[in-house]
């Protein structure tokens, strides 16, 4: 099979889906172009971009596509009409988050090619884009599903809210994010050389947090949760907070004001699954999710999870098991929840084998079979739709 994916979102947890997805495909013999915007390159990115540059049957063309909609938008299409001609014919054009699926389904009409679209979170379910924007985006997305042969979402919540906006279900395929799982022996040795390079001490509990700094991640939720468990409870903790963007310097401010300066590392944006084993609880507090490939990977790390119920995070933390979920933006349940896994070294450890456990549904292996089957169906003109219960995902792996 010839697959084209289209990118926009480099920087995102859609960036990563797409790099496993593409080595996936290319390990099982098929030809894939990788058509991507160097924009919001980040430096996982362009570690996996180099990798994957070393396989067979790999190609990419580096094409500058702006994040809002423009008048570059019409160059950006006749680039890829051109490379399509050149290049081509494709069994398929897959194109993920929502620049890449406007103009990979709006940009390409007129050409027979098969279109797929993967939203990873749509944004008419972003709470910070407002009932107008919102309303715009619904009705975008479903004229645009018009000239999408399939689309993928990414949890039972993506699901529900597509069928909700008009997207018929006969186009829908319900594949859960999966994610490469970690070498224990890596685990362990980088804990200790992470947490003595980081100054923990014996007993000192640390909370990670990964995400852009940004209002959909909510990070000044996280700071006041923090602060909430800190009120509360005397297990002595730090917060290390991994990333970077508009809020950073708000959020320094908001630290100092809560008087957490000396009880929180703040890392900048990197690449935070070699620096999770340091950490013996990981948060997430953010407003919106597809499906957070950054909550997977602590999972496959052994970490119990608080987290907010968004997107596809009640697909794989269970309440109680391996973590807690709480309302969006509501602080003081999150920081109950760590205050509750803080103070009790036995519940980490069981909710951290539970988590450990989960994760061996969502594997990237997995998502990859799936993705080919979608693939396979939508190119012999037999897909129909499907959504399955998470043990029926589970068990078709």
């Amino acid at each position: 099979m010839k697959v084209l994916q289209l990118l926009e979102a480099t920087a995102t947890g859609a960036g990563r889906h797409v790099a496993d997805l593409t080595e996936g495909l290319l390990a099982r013999g098929h030809e894939v172009h990788l058509v991507y915007s160097p924009l919001r390159c980040d430096q996982i990115f362009t570690a996996d971009l180099g990798r994957l540059k070393t396989k067979r049957n790999f190609h990419s063309l580096s094409v500058p596509i702006q994040r809002y909609p423009g008048t570059s938008d019409f160059t950006v299409s006749g680039q890829l009409r051109r490379y399509m001609r050149r290049c081509g014919p494709f069994d398929l054009v897959h194109c993920h988050s929502t620049k890449a699926g406007l103009i990979g389904r709006a940009g390409l009409i007129g050409l027979s090619v098969k279109r797929l679209y993967t939203p990873h979170g749509f944004l008419s379910m972003d709470p910070a884009a407002g009932r107008v924007t919102a309303r715009i985006a619904s009705g975008l997305e479903k004229v645009l599903a018009k000239f999408a042969a399939g689309v993928a979402v990414v949890s039972r919540e993506e699901y529900a809210h597509a069928v909700e906006i008009g997207i018929p279900r006969g186009k829908l395929c319900l594949i859960p994010n999966g994610v490469v799982p970690p070498s224990m022996d890596d685990v362990e040795t980088q804990r200790s050389s992470w947490r003595r390079d980081w100054g923990l001490e014996e007993g000192q509990v640390c909370i990670g947090f990964a995400g852009r700094f940004a209002p959909v991640k909510a990070p000044e939720v996280m700071l006041d949760s923090f602060a909430a468990f800190r009120r509360r409870s005397r297990v002595p903790a730090r917060l290390v907070m991994i990333g970077d963007g508009p809020l950073a310097a708000s959020l320094r401010r908001q630290a100092a004001n809560l008087n957490l300066e000396g009880d929180i590392l703040w890392l900048g944006a990197r690449d935070a699954r070699p620096l999770m084993p340091a950490f013996d609880i990981f948060a997430l507090t953010s407003k919106s999710e597809g499906h957070p490939l950054v909550v997977l990977e602590a999972m496959t790390r052994g970490l119990p999870i608080v987290a907010t119920r968004v997107g596809g995070i009640a697909d794989t933390v269970q309440s109680g098991v391996n973590g807690f979920i709480a309302p969006v933006g509501d602080q003081e349940a999150i920081g109950n929840a760590l205050k509750e896994l803080a103070e009790d070294r036995a519940l980490r450890t069981r909710m951290g084998q539970a988590s450990r456990t989960l994760s061996c549904h969502f594997s990237a292996d997995r998502t990859v079979e799936q993705t080919l089957i979608f693939y396979q169906e939508i190119v012999a003109d037999v897909f129909t739709g499907r959504t399955a219960s998470l043990s029926e995902l589970a068990a078709s792996g």
